[in-house]
């Protein structure tokens, strides 16, 4: 990771190119002109905006395309593929600088049928085959095929497979994340070697260290003892890091303060970040979220409005919810972390919603193909909004949602226990243990 200033300037964006040929089967197609394809990939923008535009290609009479991506990280990107105004398919195209991407595909079936391909996206084929893998453990777990000591055997195992996938392709994207998903298995199963683990990262490669960061910390102060998690983080300030890295050290300790009611100690961090990096970007973004969460989504505010049609129908409100606990998840279908997640998710709705607590999934930027597609081979459990049913911008504005998935816990009274986002999902179990027994003191 390169270098970002306090000056506020942001780094050159890397590029590579992606190209290949687009076509239609001919027993669809009354031409053979494939001319007006899209290919688009779009990220949110670090102020919120969701149409900060990485790629766009159209193909030519033939189908065939080409141009540059444009991006600010070595990324796993949802590249959508759109003729006449409608998506038809969402690929999955790692971004790395200098990696040329090559993409074959046949309409209507390109979702199947398409072969992307370059150095660091072969490589992600193998690692979807170790995730798909682990996957079906879930999967077992769920149905209570695998249980107790074989369930930890086999997660210890698998997460030994990430890891040694990790050690033979350490300079790619996706032995980067095996490595994050080695990580997250042990979590909760083997602690220890989690944490001896995470040093290996951060000695090997200082972009670790705000995942450690985090896993680290929420480690130490699920076990109730945040001073440890706060001299987590001191131990990995204390390495020589570049300007971005020691900005989002500071941001998870000044989190961490605030989680543990160390709300004097926050606000002088808080004003200490401030002064520091009043001149950068991020730091300015991340500060205006950060207070509204305080103001508006801290634990106790009532739930923002809200209101969606379930495919089954349903009306849902946050008025209508008043009264059972649930968890709504406001994320995109075609985002890799909620996928990674999706099963560990569907283990810890089959265990609290016995205890009445409702799951709700909002998927932004879908439609009902997209989001029949991602159910195909996935338990669809809980109900899900129906694309056209709700309104995103207002959603993303009145919950904050600056990444995805993003997680919202309601109690009973309709009052948020706590916002999750990204990775903080080891902390959403404490979470619904103490909308179980709110009297009941629970380490965070």
């Amino acid at each position: 990771m390169g270098a970002c200033s306090s000056s506020g300037e942001e780094p050159a964006r890397e590029k590579t190119y992606i190209h290949g040929q687009i076509t239609v089967d001919e027993e669809l197609s009354t031409t053979s002109d494939f001319s007006g394809i899209e290919l688009l990939i779009t990220q949110a923008g670090l102020t919120g905006e969701w149409n900060d535009t990485l790629f766009v290609a159209r193909t030519d009479s033939a189908g065939f395309f080409g141009a540059d991506a444009e991006f600010d990280r070595r990324s796993l990107y949802s590249m959508l593929v759109n003729r006449n105004n409608n998506t038809l398919a969402i690929l999955d195209v790692v971004l790395a600088a200098g990696d040329t991407v090559h993409i074959e595909g046949e309409l209507p079936e390109i979702q199947t049928n398409a072969d992307v391909s370059s150095s660091e996206n072969d490589l992600m084929v193998l690692y979807d085959r170790l995730d798909r893998g682990v996957g079906r453990i879930f999967q077992y777990a769920n149905l209570g095929i695998v249980t107790g000591d074989t369930l930890e055997a086999e997660i210890n195992k698998w997460s030994d497979l990430f890891w040694d996938f990790y050690n033979e392709y350490e300079d790619s994207f996706a032995g980067e994340l095996a490595a994050r998903t080695s990580v997250d298995l042990l979590e909760g199963w083997n602690d220890d070697v989690m944490i001896q683990r995470l040093d290996t990262l951060v000695s090997r490669n200082p972009g670790f260290i705000p995942f450690a960061s985090e896993v680290g910390a929420t480690y130490h102060a699920n076990t109730g003892n945040y001073d440890r998690a706060l001299r987590y983080l001191d131990s990995l300030s204390e390495r020589e890091l570049d300007d971005r890295i020691a900005m989002r050290l500071q941001m998870s300790r000044i989190k961490l303060q605030y989680d543990s009611a160390r709300v004097d100690a926050a606000k002088e961090g808080l004003r200490e970040f401030r002064e520091r990096y009043t001149d950068h970007r991020e730091a300015v973004v991340w500060l205006d979220r950060f207070e509204y969460d305080l103001t508006a989504l801290a634990a106790g505010s009532p739930v923002p409005p809200f209101e969606f049609v379930t495919f089954a129908g349903d009306t849902v409100t946050h008025e209508s919810l008043t009264g059972q606990a649930y968890m709504l998840e406001l994320t995109r279908l075609d985002n890799s972390l909620y996928q990674q997640q999706y099963e560990r998710g569907l283990a810890i709705y089959q265990i609290y919603n016995n205890y009445g607590i409702q799951f709700l999934t909002v998927p932004f930027v879908a439609n009902d193909v997209v989001v029949d597609a991602f159910f195909e081979e996935r338990l669809r459990l809980w109900p899900i909004a129906r694309p056209g049913s709700f309104n995103p911008d207002s959603l993303r504005e009145a919950f904050n949602i600056n990444m995805v998935p993003t997680r919202i816990l309601v109690d009973r009274q309709g009052n948020v226990v706590r916002k999750y986002e990204g990775t903080e999902f080891a902390d959403i179990i404490s979470g619904l243990r103490q909308v179980i027994n709110p009297n009941t003191e629970e380490p965070l």
